[in-house]
This record gives structure tokens, C-alpha cells and sequence, in this order.
């Protein structure tokens, strides 16, 4: 007899939808059309945006059932213009996930969590330079 190990897709669809509804703009694993700068660098409208990058998540349950969990994790980079805008992004994204119950299909989630993460920082190899948080997120899931 083989397990299922429950699919990572639907999960990140679920933190995707999440940072959709904030509004913000999400790619996952690419920038996301419409984001950044709007016209000429540095002297246009910056348009925030946070890119996800999964992970496979991994399986995890006892001797009965080995697979009933998928410990699912992502890194979501938020970038900005400014460094207060890249905060505030990065601010609205743990405000929409830390400590909810994400909805995915066919799987009961526990609570958002995060690790913690790696402080903000300024990428100079861009003219103008941007700004770029990051948020790290975990959670549980189990068959519904």
C-alpha cells in the first residue's frame, strides 16, 4: 500500500492568496508583473511586492501513519524602495499570516508561525538601490 506525502502546491497557493488579499503584489519564485518601479527608476512610483519561495515541506506522523503531517515552510523576500517600505510590507504580510489557520484544500492547518529571519537590507547591485525584507513562516498540516 502506498501513503500520499500531501502536496506543498496547495500550500503555498494558500500563502499566496493571503498576501494577494492584503493587497499586495506576489509571484512565486518571480517578480510579479506590475511591481517595481513604474516608469524610470528612482524618479517613479515604486510598487511594493513580495515573492514566495516554497518549500517542499516535509512529512512527518507516527508508526501508524508515518505521512499524516506535512511540516510545510516558505521564505517570502518583500521588496521596496525604501527600507521603511520594505518594513511596512513585511509588517502587512506577518499581519495577514502569523497565528491564522490557513484554508487548504483537504488538510486541517494549525497557526501560522515564524522562525525569525534575517535582518532587512539594502541591494546596491541596482541603480537606484532597493530594499529587501524577509519573512519566514512555518506551519503544520494533517488529512481533514
Amino acid at each position: 500500500m502506498t501513503i500520499p506525502i500531501a502536496p506543498a502546491a496547495p500550500h503555498t497557493a494558500a500563502v499566496v492568496g493571503e498576501i494577494a488579499a492584503i493587497p499586495m503584489l506576489v509571484g512565486r519564485a518571480t517578480k510579479p508583473a506590475g511591481a517595481g518601479w513604474q516608469g524610470a527608476p528612482g524618479s517613479s512610483n515604486y510598487v511594493r511586492y513580495a515573492v514566495v519561495y516554497p518549500s517542499p515541506g516535509v512529512p512527518d506522523g507516527n508508526e501508524a501513519e508515518p505521512l499524516e503531517y506535512l511540516d510545510y515552510s516558505c521564505q517570502i523576500n518583500v521588496f521596496g524602495a525604501s527600507e521603511a517600505q520594505a518594513e511596512s510590507a513585511a509588517d502587512d504580510i506577518r499581519t495577514a499570516l502569523i497565528g491564522k489557520r490557513l484554508t487548504v484544500v483537504g488538510r486541517t492547518t494549525y497557526r501560522v508561525q515564524t522562525p525569525g529571519g534575517p535582518p532587512a537590507f539594502r541591494d546596491d547591485s541596482v541603480n537606484p538601490p532597493v530594499y529587501m525584507a524577509v519573512v519566514e513562516i512555518e506551519f503544520r498540516s494533517q488529512a481533514a
